[in-house]
């Protein structure tokens, strides 16, 4: 990582799968590590369940950061639904070097149609949150679970900065979200 580097990443999700949520979780996250600086970027659009929604955080270990534009070169991408790397304009953020993490069961097929140095990793944030009964209105909570891979992935922060995170935002229900951030965590796996 060069001096100075913001780290940009995008969160990919329908609306209710919660993934404005992880985002301003990460920033929280990262800061509670020792990042410098910490932002979320939610953008908002129709705000009804299903809808492809989308945000953004940006974390800096050593520069404040200045520019709170949506990114467009992500060094990370959180995907949180399959369907949405078949919209062009998701997919066509997909650059050389990103590490993607998907939320899937199973590994996914591209076709050879990446550009090069891209990393995917996938985790089963749907099949951890209903394990647990990690649910709102029978639709599952992937936040946490895909926090969870991220802190695997990325090194970026632990599952002790998770718990101490989680605490403070869920107090009661923290347990339960830790054990599904520990069990992504310990799940997620990079395809290869």
């Amino acid at each position: 990582m060069t001096e100075k580097k913001i780290i940009e990443i995008a969160f990919h999700g329908r609306g209710g799968q919660t993934a404005i949520t992880a985002s301003q979780l990460l920033a929280e996250m990262a800061y509670e590590s020792g990042f410098k600086d910490a932002i979320s970027i939610p953008i908002i659009g129709a705000e009804r369940r299903g809808a492809p929604i989308q945000a953004f955080s940006k974390i800096s270990r050593d520069a404040q950061i200045r520019s709170y534009s949506s990114v467009t070169d992500p060094d990370f991408m959180l995907i949180f639904d399959t369907t949405l790397l078949k919209i062009p304009r998701v997919f066509a953020t997909i650059k050389e070097g990103v590490i993607l993490i998907i939320n899937s069961n199973h590994k996914i097929y591209f076709n050879n149609n990446l550009p090069k140095n891209v990393k995917i990793y996938i985790v089963d944030a749907t099949g951890i949150s209903l394990q647990y009964g990690l649910v709102i209105e029978g639709f599952p909570i992937l936040n946490i679970p895909m926090l969870g891979a991220f802190a695997k992935v990325s090194g970026f922060y632990g599952l002790d900065i998770m718990e101490k995170v989680i605490k403070k935002k869920f107090g009661s229900r923290a347990e339960k979200n830790m054990k599904t951030a520990r069990d992504a965590f310990e799940t997620v796996k990079e395809m290869i």
